[in-house]
């Protein structure tokens, strides 16, 4: 029975060898698979360019490859000839081989993205002072330009030369989130902005004509609603009130200050450019028409001296109107006084009707001021008028 025990041995040693690993590699091998599952490998990071905002990321993976890595391989040698002959560890060894390609494709990236980071800082530093002459009017434009045609027009020649810079010098500069922080200037921006000057000095223009004209009718319709609840009161230095004086005279302004802009922006205006403000033109004055006969001229005391240095004022501030009415509004003067009751001022208000070349008369409150002088006298009047209101001449 003896004869069979050395065939026996030699049969256990075939089996280990073909079929298993020692328990020494079988630890080993573990440790291997874990060393190489702890790290996830990114596909992009390998094939680069490097963002910048992804370099911590590709550097803390170049890290962990590294320790992954070694602990991997250490146990690989740790292992007897036998052990390491087993395909699953024969298949674990090709997997590093596999990693440590992948190392040293990302290290290679990371190094060449640390000299692009480094180049680019150097550009952008370089693009802040060649242009910084330019941060103004690049202001102005990346807003929506400004100001009158000249100074748009001033806008656009000062891009110009800033968009030869950006091609000539700075070709395909883009902005870079970090550097553009820390740096306060953002190249592609810019350069972006200079290339596209005339697109946004005409898209400008266009908003500011259209926005004008807006405004305008707008405010005239305003005026319609509001007259009643603001007892038919219109301010005389507001456009709805020169236009009704003078409708075609203040379309000729308008039109003389708009169509140049237009014309630059390569617009055109329309023969009916204008009937959205004719219209509520129409209705302002359909409204004075209706609320006119309502009002009532009810200033009815008298002083002789004040009014008549109003007349006198106010002939001199509005030609071609003559009074055919005046009265105080009140039947004595109020007096203001400061804190330690001296007098300021005296004031008194009253009211006047006066006839023009309109089918209305235009009423207008005014106040006479006397400013204090001293020992209880005051100096002569100032006059000063309120907001007109269209009525009867009654």
């Amino acid at each position: 029975m003896s004869m069979f025990l050395p065939t026996i041995f030699m049969l256990l040693l075939v089996s280990q060898s073909a079929f298993a690993l020692s328990p020494a590699g079988t630890r080993g091998l573990r440790n291997v698979q874990t060393a190489i599952s702890s790290v996830q490998l990114s596909p992009e990071l390998r094939s680069g360019p490097i963002p910048k905002e992804k370099m911590q990321t590709a550097k803390n993976l170049l890290r962990d490859l590294d320790s992954a890595l070694s602990r991997a391989q250490g146990e690989i040698e740790r292992m007897n000839a036998i052990d390491r002959a087993e395909p699953a560890v024969a298949e674990a060894a090709k997997k590093l081989e596999e990693y440590a390609a992948y190392r040293a494709d990302l290290k290679k990236a990371i190094e060449t993205a640390t000299t692009a980071i480094a180049s680019n800082d150097a550009l952008f530093r370089a693009f802040r002072e060649d242009t910084k002459s330019y941060a103004e009017v690049v202001s102005k434009f990346r807003k929506g330009p400004h100001g009158t045609l000249d100074q748009v027009k001033a806008g656009v020649a000062e891009l110009a030369k800033l968009d030869e810079l950006c091609r000539t010098k700075y070709p395909g500069i883009q902005d870079d989130p970090k550097l553009s922080f820390a740096l306060n200037i953002e190249p592609g921006t810019w350069c972006s902005i200079a290339s596209r000057r005339e697109e946004l000095a005409n898209a400008s223009i266009r908003t500011a004509t259209a926005e004008a004209l807006t405004k305008i009718v707008a405010q005239v319709k305003e005026s319609k609603e509001k007259l009643s609840k603001n007892n038919g009161l219109v301010d005389v230095n507001g456009q709805p009130y020169l236009l009704l004086q003078d409708r075609a005279g203040g379309k000729a302004l308008l039109s003389a200050k708009l169509k140049p802009l237009m014309d630059a922006s390569g617009q055109k205006m329309p023969a009916d450019y204008f009937a959205p403000l004719d219209e509520q033109l129409d209705g302002f004055a359909a409204e004075i028409d209706r609320l006119a006969p309502t009002w009532k001229f009810e200033a009815s005391h008298k002083d002789q001296g004040t009014e008549a240095g109003a007349k006198k004022a106010f002939a001199e501030a509005y030609k071609g109107r003559s009074v055919i009415k005046i009265g105080m509004l009140f039947d004595s003067a109020t007096i203001d006084k400061n804190a330690l009751g001296v007098p300021t001022e005296r004031y008194r208000t009253g009211a006047l009707l006066a006839k023009g070349s309109g089918k209305w008369c235009e009423y207008r409150q005014f106040t006479a001021h006397e400013a204090y002088s001293g020992g209880g006298n005051y100096a002569p009047p100032r006059f000063t008028f309120g907001a007109v209101r269209f009525q009867s001449c009654e």
